[in-house]
């Protein structure tokens, strides 16, 4: 699944880049307002159907047949609201071409309702790398594929919402063919009592995290306007992008495998650690790196008519670390099930975003992400407070987890900042400094890796080492590609 991830991780970029060049902010913006109306009415009819099934002990079909009922049911509903709402959301949002882009992405509700039994089936089961590789697929050929080749042919915004539409159309389609089930719409009340048992906090918890996610997305293109949204999010998606990869693979993994040692609250506790520690490793030289090269970054994967990213760019990388390290939490806070006490400190992080992004952005879109940068820390110190009261941690030990990643980071910032210091200064191209950088850097943290692995990386880092090696050599051996999951779906 690492593996998968990866690649996932390397089509984003390189589909991002391409479109960046094809299209414009505005094209970005636009349909990228759209998109937070509709993902979170997605939300909204089909959010808690994964979790509950996920968590609940003793699913029967009769939970099966609850919860696509009521998924279809919101979906529907939704969908026929927001078509019939669509001017007034655009002109709430002052927004005049919204309202075409919404009355097309609206069925995405009830074509993504279909398929969200059967996502939470396959994550239940525990099969991590099948629902991985459909991401990977459904976003290359439905995202990807689609929205370049409209691009190409002069589409416009058109492309961006022929990719949406068509990436949850083929998810859709490969999530049934792994886990086809009983298409029966029938509510049990019983059933449905034991599934909103769970969901109530969870769903509450939900809606305050996607408002704080996406809060400030909502004051740019308020206040700012779809160019500035389309600027920002470019900003927010460098940033994010390594924390939604890292982030994601171990939700996906953490919640179902911490749900099935809720009672074993040690092993919980190691588990909780070692994902922290890990987190900080992987993202904290990645963040410090970025820093540096962050000019270079913009140019070379989005173009030179980006410019404007660069500085809002480098206050959010600053935050790569606190966006990824608070799934953790959020995973361990819904596998222990304490859903209501990670509400409000959502809503919290939420009403920082958003009543923080208002102020921000009167000094554009760099005032927005220095606020979200406070909201990010602010919630990864509480997410971290409920943590580690939930598997008993201590403080110290918290923040100990943290001190190799500190060191690698250092040593990967000072490299890179040399490196490319000295690299500008002879007048480097933008691409030649950031493989420069990316050469001189690795050279210099792999001779402090082999000169001393236990200073830099720590215990946990090493059991991570020892993990990532037995994982790889394990997946070379079964040479198990991702197309295996294709063919099986034909």
């Amino acid at each position: 699944m690492s593996s998968g991830a990866g690649v996932q991780g390397l089509v984003t970029v390189g589909v991002l880049a391409v479109l960046a060049r094809l299209l414009t902010p505005a094209d970005f913006g636009s349909v990228s307002a759209a998109m937070l109306v509709i993902n979170l009415s997605l939300l909204l009819s089909q959010g808690f159907v994964g979790p509950a099934l996920v968590q609940h002990p003793r699913l029967r079909g009769a939970h099966v047949e609850t919860a696509l009922s009521l998924s279809m049911l919101g979906a529907g509903l939704l969908c026929a609201l927001l078509w019939a709402f669509a001017p007034a959301v655009a002109g709430a949002l002052q927004v005049r071409s919204l309202t075409a882009i919404m009355r097309v992405l609206v069925w995405i509700l009830p074509i993504q309702g279909l398929s969200a039994v059967a996502d939470a089936l396959l994550r239940r089961d525990l099969q991590f790398r099948t629902v991985a590789a459909i991401r990977m697929i459904s976003f290359a050929l439905g995202y990807g594929a689609v929205g370049i080749a409209v691009a190409v042919l002069g589409g416009g915004l058109w492309a961006l919402v022929a990719a949406n539409a068509s990436q949850a159309a083929l998810n859709t389609a490969l999530l049934l063919s792994r886990k086809p089930h009983a298409f029966r719409f029938r509510v049990h009340r019983k059933e449905l009592g034991e599934l909103l048992s769970f969901t109530g906090g969870f769903s509450l918890g939900r809606i305050g995290n996607y408002a704080a996610v996406n809060g400030d997305y909502l004051v740019v293109v308020r206040w700012l306007g779809v160019t500035a949204l389309g600027l920002y999010e470019r900003a927010y998606q460098l940033m994010a992008a390594p924390a939604t990869l890292v982030g994601q693979v171990l939700d996906d993994v953490l919640f179902p495998a911490m749900a099935q040692i809720q009672t074993e609250r040690q092993r919980v506790a190691v588990a909780y650690r070692r994902c922290v520690a890990g987190v900080a490793l992987l993202t904290l030289p990645l963040s410090a790196l970025a820093l540096v090269l962050a000019p270079e970054i913009v140019r070379v994967l989005l173009g030179p008519r980006w410019a404007d990213v660069t500085a809002p760019f480098r206050v959010l990388v600053l935050g790569t670390l606190f966006r990824t390290s608070y799934k953790i939490s959020d995973s361990l806070t819904r596998a222990l099930g304490a859903v209501y006490r990670r509400a409000w400190r959502q809503w919290s992080y939420a009403a920082l975003v958003i009543g923080g992004g208002i102020v921000g952005q009167r000094w554009g879109i760099t005032g927005v992400a220095w606020v979200v940068l406070f909201a990010l820390l602010v919630n990864f110190v509480l997410t971290a407070h409920l943590g580690t009261r939930l598997v008993g941690m201590g403080w110290r030990e918290y923040v100990t987890a943290h001190g190799p990643a500190l060191r690698a980071a250092g040593v990967v910032g000072v490299a890179a900042f040399a490196t490319a210091t000295a690299a500008r200064t002879l007048g480097t191209p933008a691409g030649g400094v950031l493989g420069l950088t990316l050469a001189g850097t690795a050279a210099v943290l792999g001779a402090v890796w082999f000169s001393n692995a236990d200073w830099l990386l720590g215990r946990d880092g090493l059991w991570l080492r020892e993990r990532l090696g037995g994982f790889c050599m394990t997946a070379l051996r079964r040479a198990r590609p991702a197309r295996a999951v294709v063919g099986g779906a034909s």
